[in-house]
């Protein structure tokens, strides 16, 4: 047996292995490789251990109080299983219980003890009986194999390439191109799907072929022969405990359920949490809730919001007034204002091309947000992403599905009801909220389309040759396309679809691992998904508010001016228009260099790009951005990202 150490052993945030089938020992420069390409990851050291045909490694963090008694690998010689883990586990106590392990030792028992032990006791069925965010890779020296665990909701990321003679896996997708002969391939396909906004679920599949992501809820048990078993080890469904109560039971549960999904992730932290904090009501519920724990521990919430600047004058809306009340009514708030100052899309984005993280348009502002609040030794945040799909749909077809179900009564008491809270009329009400899910025929903007025979995808900056031809060899659904009609009122079937696009993803917490942080989602913890899915449908409205429930269950959390505000959501990027045209002479120059590329060329449509770039309003507008900027700018990102990797690449 080989070890190699850099610093301590202690927990980590990223994992990384390999296993031959070949015969052929794990060579070390390959497990170093894979190592240094998670260096960022290794805030408190990282090692490696070879065995022979296997070959397992972490790089470590600490992040919660129990981790500086980690010491990986974790080996039992005993039954020669050897253990790499990426984890934090809510429910330690219960597992203790089930496996003899004494209260006194518990508090020195690691999360990856606990993983090592609850697969003694349970085999690959372990995962069943873990909770929280985890991802794990065990190698069971009896019966020569590895097992590839990743947790119910996909939280923690784990990526793997399957070939004839090894498998390597990894927390990060790019870290298995340090690795020879592991493929490194973009094809116009996937390159396509992106451009065209394909929404077809394809568990597992990545934009790399030979590279695939382990699904939330699964396991990966590979034989030292390389035969690959995938296993299914949890499905999202309606906790039964949930289903068929009564309004006041729904309350109590939302607060219930959301509160300690919020106090699991902060009560062993040994640095100050964080949180990207939108203003909205998700990231606020997420602020609210954390009050009670913090006080327990004594530490304070650390949040990072994207604002325009404190002397802003204008009609440009965006969440300053919403963190400002946040921050007025909860004293264990502070809040780091980022204002976007100096920096724009283009702002480093040659290096975020090259690491794979934020290369998107708002990729830049996310790095600031990132940097604040690692500046502030923060080393877990959270964010409110998830909420508008489990507990808090927005619910916007509730309306329009009374009146499709025969609901009349409930249809006209809530239409009177939204007039009220918002002040819109019935045209206003009959033309936003309820033609467009019943009969979206008789709206002049669907004759219009129908008249010039547009296609779900023609706002999009793709060649439609090149999109005709996806169509027509199978690579993309046009039902299935994000622009594509859907029916709105099915809001449970559309909540099960997004769950499960989330599940089946690969995590998202890459950029942020950058400045050193492991970013966590409340909404996505199981228990939320079991709740979400039990939450009637007519709870989605009621009394004319579409964000009844929460309004109702953290109605002493929210600052209460949160009862009567507006329903959309604030822009990260407030004033992305006013962006846009700063550095439209740039884009312009750059678009003319890259459509010089007949391989690009043949794929995205330039000429559409610039049209977009000129389809705009004033700068200093209520959204703050336009629907045709963002798009003109996602085209210009994506060609971008595709020749930066083919320029590396080839």
């Amino acid at each position: 047996m080989e070890r190699r150490d850099c610093v301590g052993r202690q927990t980590m945030s990223a994992i990384f292995g390999i296993l031959r089938f070949d015969g052929n020992e794990v060579a070390r420069a390959d497990l170093t490789r894979l190592q240094t390409a998670l260096k960022h990851h290794a805030l408190d050291g990282a090692s490696h251990e070879a065995l022979g045909p296997i070959g397992l490694g972490a790089c470590i963090a600490r992040v919660n109080r129990e981790d500086v008694f980690e010491a990986q690998p974790l080996h039992d010689d005993t039954t020669r299983t050897i253990l790499v883990a990426d984890a934090r586990l809510d429910n330690r106590e219960e597992l203790a219980a089930a496996l003899g392990i004494a209260p006194a030792a518990l508090a020195t028992t690691p999360d990856s003890a606990l993983i090592l032990a609850a697969y003694q006791k349970w085999g690959e069925s372990c995962a069943k009986h873990l909770l929280g965010d985890f991802t794990a890779a065990i190698w069971d020296g009896r019966a020569r194999r590895l097992l590839l665990l990743r947790d119910h909701t996909g939280q923690r990321a784990l990526f793997y390439h399957l070939g004839p003679d090894f498998i390597a896996f990894a927390s990060e997708l790019r870290a298995l191109w340090a690795l020879p002969d592991v493929p490194r391939d973009l094809p116009d396909a996937m390159v396509g799907r992106m451009l065209i906004h394909a929404m077809d679920p394809r568990p597992g599949e990545t934009l790399f072929p030979g590279i695939s992501s382990l699904i939330g809820g699964h396991c990966l048990a590979v034989a030292l022969t390389g035969t690959a078993d995938l296993q299914r080890y949890w499905t999202p469904a309606a906790d039964p405990a949930h289903v068929g109560r009564d309004e006041a039971y729904y309350v109590k549960a939302y607060r219930d359920v959301l509160g300690e999904a919020v106090a699991c992730r902060l009560r062993r932290l040994a640095a100050p949490p964080g949180l990207q904090l939108s203003g909205g009501y998700d990231s606020s519920a997420i602020a609210g809730l954390a009050g009670p724990t913090l006080a327990e521990t004594g530490q304070r919430l650390i949040a990072a919001s994207s604002v325009m600047p404190a002397d802003y004058v204008g009609t440009i809306r965006h969440a300053g007034r919403w963190v400002d009340l946040c921050e007025r009514d909860m004293p264990w708030l502070r809040v780091e204002r980022v204002t976007r100052d100096g920096i724009d899309a283009l702002t480093d984005l040659d290096t975020r091309l090259a690491t794979g993280t934020g290369g998107g348009a708002y990729g830049f502002v996310h790095a600031a947000l990132y940097a604040a609040l690692a500046a502030q030794g923060v080393r877990l945040m959270m964010d409110g992403h998830g909420g508008d799909y489990t507990l808090n749909p927005r619910g916007q077809a509730a309306m329009a599905r009374f009146l499709k179900t025969g609901q009349l009564r409930r249809f006209v008491h809530e239409v009177r009801a939204h007039r009220r809270m918002t002040g819109a009329s019935w045209r206003t009400t009959i033309a936003l909220d309820i033609l467009p899910h019943v009969a979206p025929w008789a709206l002049p903007s669907t004759w219009r389309k129908r008249r010039r025979k547009r296609l779900p995808w023609a706002d999009q900056p793709i060649h439609r040759a090149f999109a005709e031809r996806l169509i027509a060899d199978g690579v993309v659904d046009p039902t299935r396309l994000r622009t594509a009609i859907r029916d709105q009122t099915d809001m449970r079937g559309n909540v099960s679809q997004a769950l499960e696009r989330i599940v089946t993803g690969s995590g998202g917490g890459d950029h942020a691992a950058r400045y050193g942080l492991t970013l966590t989602r409340p909404f996505h913890d199981k228990r939320v998904l079991e709740l979400a899915l039990a939450i009637p449908e007519d709870l989605y409205l009621r009394e004319g508010r579409n964000r009844y429930l929460a309004c109702r269950a953290l109605a002493d959390v929210y600052p209460v001016e949160f009862q009567t505000r507006h329903r959309l959501n604030d822009d990260e990027i407030p004033d992305f228009q006013a962006m846009v045209t700063r550095i439209k002479p740039r884009l312009l120059d750059d678009i003319a260099r890259l459509e010089q590329s007949e391989s690009l060329a043949a794929m995205i449509d330039f000429a559409k790009i610039r049209r977009l770039l000129d389809v705009r309003g004033p700068d200093d507008h209520n959204s703050g951005w336009e629907e045709e900027s963002q798009v003109a700018l996602g085209g210009y990102m994506t060609a971008r990202m595709v020749e930066a990797f083919r320029r590396d690449n080839n």
